[in-house]
This record gives C-alpha cells, structure tokens and sequence, in this order.
C-alpha cells in the first residue's frame, strides 16, 4: 500500500514537474515565433507577413524576375507598412472597445455568398485562398469600417448651407449639355436614300420606312438613337443633327457608314441643374472630401503615437514566392 501511495506520489510530482517547466516556458517565451516588427509592444509575426507578401507576388506578372528587384523590395515595404497600419488600428478599436460580433461576421459572409451562390468557395480554392484566411481578413476589414464610421464618418455633419456654397462656387460642374432626340434611316446607296426621302416628303411614317430600309441597328426601333450630345456623332451628321428644327426632316447626309436621314423628336436646351436637383449628390461629395482629409489626419496621428519597429535582420530573410 505505501509503496502504491509512493509511485502516485512520484508520478504526482512528475506531472507538476512538467507543468512548472511548461508554464515556465511560455512566461520566458523559451520557443519564440519569429517576428518582423513590433507596434506598440505586439508582435507582427513572420509567418503571417510572409502569407500576406506571398498573396501579393502570386498576383505579379511572371516575367518579374530578377532583374525587378527593387519593386519587389518595394512591394515587401508596403506589405509590411500596412500590417502596421493595420495593427495600429486593430489597438485603437479595442481602446474604444469596438469589436466584431460572430452574428455580424456570419450575415456579412451571407450576403457576400448570395453574389456569388454557388460558386463561392470554387472561386476562393481557383485563388488558392484558404476559407478560413479569407473569413479572418473578412473579419479584419469589418473591425476597420466600425472603427473609421465611430471616428470618422459619424462625427462628419454637412449643413444645407455648405452645400449651397459649394453648389454656387462649382455651377459648372452641373451644367448640363443640350441633347437631342433624333431618329435615323442609314442605307449603303444614293438611289435608295433619293428613294425614301421622296416617300417621307409624301408623308410616309418615318419609324415604318426605317424599320424597313435602314441598315442601322436600331432600325427595329423605328430609327431612334434616343438623346446625344453634340460630338457623339461624326462632325457632318453632328452639324446637320443640331441644325434641324423639331419635327423636321434632314436633307441626304453623307458618311463613312452610307447616306443618312434624320429626323429630331425632341429638343432640350443646355441648362444648369438647380441645387434641389443636385443637393444630394453635393452632400455626398462634400462627405467624402472631408472624410478623406479627417481619415489621412487621423492616421497620422495614430501612427506618430504609436511606438514602431522594425526587426530588420528578420526582414533580410528571403521570403519564399
């Protein structure tokens, strides 16, 4: 019985032994990952910048050899400089306490998979990505968006009025160009162009003579080639098109595509758009102005707050393509 008690006793000791050494281990980090640079204390490790180089040189051109050093040295520099970027941000969002919830991920991943149906994980393993890589960099992307809206974008407010100044110092940018709505009958020869002219000149209906003589192809839609602008068509047809009142018929117009018939339906007069009309579509350029300009500020700030380095005798390691 005590020599029993005395073997559980030694094994006891033998798994506490064990655990010791092993917890003793991780706290002295006796079996460390390599690692390429340090944001703020936490490690960027090699083997994650090396996957992320790897996704970006499988996209490189073959002929990219040797000779294209110093853009793949570049290359490696902006892979890593993002990582740290990322990073960066990656610790702002846990300061705010901003996180991506498993629901969260789960509905975006949803609705990415209704775009693609069926084909999606087919199109991840034809770019030899692994599903769970792509659900982590998923995850990464929508942690970033959550952290610019609750630092940025939320705190943008654009008022009526600057919106008006805007629409009054850039008026050009909405003035719209004079259009036309014109209908055509194109044939390859002069005879037959002579032919159907006489006939609309006796009032036959203009869209049943081009549904049957003309070779366009919207001569199944009674000639019409809907509004244009000037230049969209050659500078003859451009000339005649623009000259000829509502309703009228064009003489003969000659091109490097046979001999032309016009007929205009409709006229608008070049004109600016009022501030109602465009008011949205100011908002969202002003919004996206000084989003940018908050975004680029904003960066900065975090990046020359933060305590970055670099482990450059790891970074001199070649990296496998």
């Amino acid at each position: 019985m005590e020599k029993n008690e005395s073997m559980m006793s030694k094994k006891s000791y033998v798994f506490l032994l064990a655990l010791f050494i092993l917890l003793s281990c991780e706290k002295m980090d006796f079996f460390p990952r390599a690692y390429v640079a340090t944001v703020n204390g936490e490690k960027i490790y090699l083997e994650e910048y090396r996957y992320r180089l790897n996704q970006k040189m499988a996209m490189l051109p073959k002929d990219v050899g040797a000779n294209e050093t110093r853009y793949i040295n570049r290359l490696e520099e902006e892979v890593l400089e993002n990582m740290i970027t990322e990073k960066i941000m990656q610790q702002r969002a846990r300061e705010l306490n901003i996180s991506v919830s498993n629901s969260e991920l789960e509905n975006k991943i949803s609705e990415i998979k209704k775009d693609y149906g069926d084909n999606f994980v087919y199109l991840l393993a034809q770019k030899n990505v692994r599903y769970d890589h792509w659900k982590e960099e998923l995850k990464r992307e929508l942690l970033i968006q959550k952290l610019i809206a609750a630092e940025i974008s939320d705190k943008i407010r654009i008022s009526n009025d600057d919106a008006e100044d805007y629409y009054n110092d850039h008026r050009n940018n909405y003035r719209v160009e004079a259009l036309v709505r014109v209908a055509q009958i194109v044939v390859r020869d002069l005879d037959t162009a002579k032919q159907v002219l006489t006939l609309l000149n006796a009032g036959e209906d203009f869209a049943a003579l081009a549904e049957k003589y003309s070779t366009g192809p919207e001569a199944s839609n009674g000639g019409d080639l809907g509004y244009i602008t000037r230049d969209v068509m050659p500078e003859p047809l451009d000339d005649v098109i623009f000259k000829l009142p509502p309703n009228k018929i064009s003489h003969i117009a000659k091109s490097s595509y046979g001999f032309h018939i016009f007929k205009v339906t409709d006229v608008q007069k070049a004109r600016t758009k009022s501030f109602e009309e465009v008011k949205e579509e100011i908002i969202a350029e002003i919004r996206a102005q000084k989003e940018e300009a908050a975004f680029v500020s904003w960066l900065n700030t975090l990046r020359l707050n933060a305590v970055v380095k670099k482990e450059s005798a790891v970074l001199r390691k070649k990296v496998s393509r």
